[in-house]
């Protein structure tokens, strides 16, 4: 498990709390330490994680190592900070993962000598094969949205397939209760026709040797009793799981007895300041706007500049499929908020709020209304975190996020129904888009991704490296 966004929101308490909710259960839960905590200085996160943050975490034997490290300047200029986290987990002899998005193949020599040595960021057969040549773990990803699977899965074969894993990297629950985890991933890579064998060794003894855990990952003398016995091979039909020789699951029941233990109160993250209408005017003293237009099915976003009236507010209007959009800072730092249009929602009416916006997770809402805007932040802020959808003053679907605005405390079964909720409530305020609109949202926020994004501090134009006013049209390249 990677704590990155809780230790974004709540530092080392995060990573505190992730241990101790995980403790004695039937399942292990190894921890990489999250290496960039703030991710940018571009947006406020709630806390910083310096290497002596972290440095106590390596006595604690579930700790696996130093979590993706995806600041590729740091690791590049010899940031002091950053060489000592990558130090310190390779002193203690653990794993370290990238987190290469378009590296080139100069920055994955950079990052290998650096002591890393996974990466689930391949996309295309090219980039596993420079990561392959150069001695990577190559973590094969299938998630709700970053979907690499059948792209990278040709690669595999007898040869090498001990140098691959597989991950999911952001799964829905409702997505892991239908179709399963790494063992969807076992029964699609056989169907591919790989050897049941490799597949299944690439999901059991290869990431074992990968973050070093001696006693697990085969079934053999002086390896822990952890299999599970198919009905078919091929088909990867499970019957039984034993879990230390103890039987804990057979033929669709549960074997073993748990009573639901408190890791500890979660402090209410939602610090938000008073708003009002006034701050969701938008107007422009140049006669330009600065405009985010979302990419279907793709994190990359575009940067449009449309024309509006000199010094008069902008109106909506929604035949421009076009959608007010802000971040507000919700950690108490400073309670500073970015305002600007998006392009692409085919947003109809209503508001939707969410405070799963990556990499800080600060409160992000969009919307045609503004009245419907503002009940949405302020639901947000009275459950404590989680995703909101308002239409005619109303609210008309939630999902409660009460640890750190993240996670459920909520069964299985409540946040399936509450997410379902969620989509019906959607379809009334979306024009029929072909992506997810609540992850789209939470990703406009992350701004090492082109072109322009959105975060506390305002516009950011990724191309150039700089943060823009919504009306401001200088410097702006080919825009």
């Amino acid at each position: 498990m990677d704590p990155h966004e809780i230790g974004n929101v709540m530092g080392t308490a995060g990573l505190d709390y992730m241990l101790k909710a995980s403790e004695d259960l039937p399942v292990d839960f190894m921890m990489m330490l999250p290496s960039c905590v703030p991710a940018t200085e571009f947006e406020t996160s709630g806390a910083i994680l310096h290497a002596e943050d972290l440095r106590p975490y390596y006595r604690r034997n579930r700790v696996a190592g130093l979590a993706e490290v995806m600041d590729l300047n740091a690791v590049r200029s010899t940031s002091e900070d950053m060489m000592t986290k990558l130090l310190d987990a390779n002193t203690n002899h653990k794993t370290v993962d990238g987190h290469g998005s378009g590296l080139s193949p100069h920055d994955n020599n950079i990052y290998r000598t650096a002591g890393i040595t996974t990466d689930h960021e391949c996309t295309t057969l090219d980039e596993a094969k420079d990561r392959l040549e150069k001695g990577f773990y190559i973590h094969i990803r299938e998630g709700s949205v970053a979907k690499n699977f059948d792209a990278l899965i040709p690669l595999v074969n007898k040869k090498n397939c001990r140098r691959f894993t597989f991950c999911t990297d952001d799964i829905y629950i409702s997505d892991l209760n239908e179709h399963g985890s790494i063992d969807d991933m076992v029964r699609r890579a056989i169907k591919k026709g790989l050897d049941p064998v490799d597949a299944i060794r690439m999901a059991t003894l290869n990431p074992s040797e990968c973050y070093g855990f001696k006693t697990k990952g085969a079934v053999a003398p002086g390896y822990e009793a952890d299999f599970l016995i198919l009905d078919d091979l091929k088909e990867f039909a499970i019957s039984s799981v034993y879990k230390k020789g103890q039987l804990i699951f057979d033929k669709n029941e549960i074997k073993y007895s748990y009573t639901e233990q408190s890791a500890g109160d979660m402090p209410n993250t939602m610090k938000l300041p008073e708003l009002s209408e006034k701050n969701l005017l938008i107007s422009s003293q140049t006669g330009k706007l600065n405009v985010i237009e979302v990419i279907p099915n793709s994190l990359l976003t575009r940067h449009i500049v449309m024309e509006q009236e000199k010094d008069s507010p902008y109106l909506l209007d929604l035949k421009d499929d076009l959608a007010k959009l802000m971040v507000i800072e919700r950690h108490g730092n400073h309670g500073d908020f970015g305002i600007g249009l998006v392009k692409g929602f085919r947003m109809k009416k209503g508001a939707v709020a969410t405070t799963i916006a990556h990499d800080s997770h600060n409160l992000v809402v969009m919307g045609t209304d503004d009245e419907d805007m503002l009940l949405a932040v302020n639901r947000i802020k009275e459950i404590g975190g989680g995703i909101v959808v308002v239409t005619g003053h109303k609210v008309a679907a939630e999902l409660r996020l009460d640890i750190a605005g993240l996670m459920s405390s909520a069964s299985l079964e409540e946040i399936s129904e509450a997410l379902k909720r969620l989509e019906k409530a959607s379809g009334t305020i979306f024009d029929g888009v072909d992506f997810n609109p609540f992850l789209t949202l939470s990703f406009l926020t992350l701004p090492v991704i082109p072109e322009l994004k959105i975060t506390d501090q305002g516009l950011y134009d990724a191309k150039n490296s700089r943060f823009i006013g919504i009306d401001e049209t200088e410097n702006l390249g080919d825009h």
